[in-house]
């Protein structure tokens, strides 16, 4: 086919290519020449085999997360085993409850048995835009951290040296205002001079107790539209200055957290 005059005159008026226009244009072709070869010759379907390393490695989490702190007593260690392993047993239970009772032909029935209302009212609790808290015990993912030790019902953790800090995933109250309060103390008032605790680009407010200056309370203001990506937070401590407790405990300790409390910024106090 000729080129008309048109053609020609678009031929004579256009850019001419330069080295790396050619490279570029070399570098697309050669990309779907190597999809078109690998075309019917490499399955897209799904690869199983390395997802079934996925429960193990979140058991991992959580074995490392609940491991008990030495020295620790029998009698204490039976508590702590059995409170974690009765509440599995009630979550289990009131889902083998309301699986029992539901109906595909009147799915209000449901309702009728008080403790399936109790199952779906924890679900619904959990989704409230209420105040919740925390101590940090072993449903937190975290990192950065020696084991959990506990006190009665609560627990808390040290923080313990690392290059990039020590990391708390804290499940929040949904895509709304919302301010986060964390309670903590330190070995000596002057390792809050190296002490951060953050959320992305947010700091936390740090502030010391007047009566007990080892004591803490830090403030983090997240808007909504920072917490729409996930249903935890990722709070992020850094420290500069560890100190060793005594002569007995030669552990490095940072700050000890205690208890995470999450408010809507309506009702914060």
């Amino acid at each position: 086919m000729q080129d008309t005059p048109q053609d020609q005159h678009e031929l004579r008026d256009a850019t001419p290519l330069g080295v790396d226009d050619i490279a570029r244009i070399a570098d697309r072709v050669a990309q779907v020449m190597q999809l078109d070869r690998m075309r019917h010759h490499v399955s897209s379907a799904p690869d199983l085999e390395p997802q079934v390393n996925i429960p193990a490695y979140i058991a991992r989490i959580f074995e490392a997360a609940g491991a008990a702190n030495a020295p620790i007593s029998n009698e204490a260690l039976y508590d702590l085993v059995n409170k974690r392993i009765a509440r599995l047993e009630a979550s289990l239970y009131l889902m083998r409850v309301e699986l029992e009772n539901r109906s595909a032909h009147d799915p209000a029935e449901i309702y009728n048995d008080p403790m399936v209302i109790s199952a779906y009212g924890e679900r619904v609790a959990q989704l409230a835009p209420q105040a919740r808290s925390f101590s940090f015990e072993p449903t937190i993912l975290a990192h950065g951290w020696y084991p959990i030790e506990s006190s009665q019902d609560h627990f808390h953790r040290w923080m313990r040296p690392a290059e990039d800090g020590a990391l708390a995933c804290l499940p929040h109250l949904g895509e709304i205002d919302q301010s986060i309060e964390i309670a903590g103390h330190v070995l000596h008032p002057d390792q809050f001079d190296g002490l951060s605790i953050r959320v992305g680009d947010t700091g936390a407010e740090i502030a010391p107790d007047p009566e007990e200056p080892t004591r803490f309370t830090a403030r983090l203001n997240l808007a909504a539209d920072a917490l729409a990506q996930s249903n935890y937070v990722a709070i992020v401590f850094e420290m500069e200055d560890f100190r060793q407790p005594n002569a007995t405990d030669t552990r490095l300790l940072g700050c000890n957290i205690r208890r995470f409390t999450c408010h809507p910024q309506s009702d914060a106090p």
